[in-house]
């Protein structure tokens, strides 16, 4: 009886000790857990570096015709032929349509049928006039009918000029009934076919022309790179890039600056020029743009990942003498080739690289330099 009631007081005893253990050894665990937490942040530095760089400046824009003509009638009349297909790209210079000319051809044979007739009265009366003359010297005529030769010889010179202007109007009239291209380019859809009754002012062209070559692209930059903009236009002509249809880069010209900054989204419109003969850049396509606006000769520039972007905007992490994180801002210029082109710091700034993302302004941090050297140690 004692070997098992000492037996059955050693089995409590076993399971006493293992349900402590089972209680006290998670919260141990989890203690050791909170631990490392509380440890300085890791971190590696890097220290800011100064380069020339050339300054590309990266945006979008849109394809846009640098000439578009509405074609429209000037004079009233009936459509006779179209002397083209719609869609076709058409020559300055070429014919277009053709109106019935038989009014304004009328118009213009009674024009110079009234030149003619000014001419005879002109001839008549300036005879007249010189007939007389011998007759007034002897005062064989009198003053009164002087005045009125005179004045007939200038009646119908200013007949015959009037005439002769009618003249030119009509023939202007005339050759309005044969519409050409003003400017080599695309024609939109047709609006009007043989048989339309056409005349000035309709609200609805004839054909829509739009150039082709040489074309543009229009876009926009923040206004902080105008003053880099400007400056490469006043060394030469700036190099303007997008890709042509089949994804090569084509090289263009900078055409145009807008003549202010927009106040609403602090931008400024541009436009460059480009030769288009193949027809490759299309009117309304997108375009992804670069400007190569010179060379920044002492660029101050980080890794992408050490910049960091807050509320108040963009800022680094430096390290103070007490080890802690402290916030630096700095403005962001561009990302290009992979680095980022800041100002507010200057060269040999020593910046937290890798770890900023988990850093806040007054932690406490630890260089990963000097942890190795640690783990080197025996």
């Amino acid at each position: 009886m004692a070997f098992q009631r000492k037996g059955t007081l050693l089995l409590i005893a076993g399971l006493l000790l293992g349900s402590a253990s089972w209680y006290f050894w998670p919260r141990q665990q989890a203690d050791a857990a909170v631990k490392p937490a509380n440890a300085p942040a890791l971190v590696s530095m890097i220290s800011a570096a100064v380069k020339p760089l050339p300054i590309t400046l990266a945006t979008q824009g849109h394809v846009v015709p640098l000439n578009q003509v509405d074609i429209q009638a000037q004079v009233t009349g009936t459509v006779k032929t179209v002397d083209f297909h719609e869609g076709d790209f058409v020559k300055a210079g070429q014919l277009l349509f053709t109106l019935d000319s038989a009014s304004q051809q009328a118009t213009y044979d009674r024009a110079v049928a009234t030149v003619g007739e000014s001419k005879a009265l002109l001839v008549k009366a300036q005879n007249d006039l010189q007939r007389s003359r011998a007759l007034k010297a002897k005062n064989y005529i009198s003053l009164s009918d002087w005045d009125t030769l005179q004045s007939n010889v200038q009646q119908y010179q200013a007949q015959l000029r009037a005439a002769q202007q009618d003249v030119q109007t009509a023939q202007v009239n005339l050759g309005y009934t044969r519409i050409i291209a003003p400017v080599s380019g695309k024609t939109g859809a047709l609006n009007v076919h043989p048989g339309s009754l056409v005349q000035p002012g309709s609200t609805l062209p004839l054909v829509s022309l739009m150039q082709f070559d040489p074309i543009g692209v229009s876009f926009t930059l923040p206004e902080q790179d105008l003053k880099a903009v400007l400056a490469a236009q006043a060394q030469g002509s700036v190099t303007v890039w997008v890709e042509n249809a089949n994804g090569q880069p084509i090289a263009g010209q900078l055409d145009f600056i807008d003549n202010s900054v927009s106040t609403d989204s602090g931008t400024i419109a541009l436009k460059a020029r480009f030769s288009n003969q193949q027809h490759l850049l299309w009117p309304g396509l997108f375009q992804n743009v670069k400007v190569d606006a010179g060379v920044t000769p002492d660029a101050v520039v980080l890794p992408p990942q050490a910049v960091q972007n807050g509320p108040d905007g963009h800022f680094v992490y430096v390290i103070d003498p007490h080890n802690q994180a402290a916030a630096k801002p700095v403005t962001l210029l561009r990302i290009q080739q992979q680095l980022a082109v800041i100002t507010g710091i200057a060269q040999g700034t020593k910046v937290v690289n890798e770890g900023a993302n988990n850093l806040r302004p007054g932690m406490s941090v630890q260089i990963a330099s000097s942890i190795d050297k640690a783990v080197m140690q025996p």
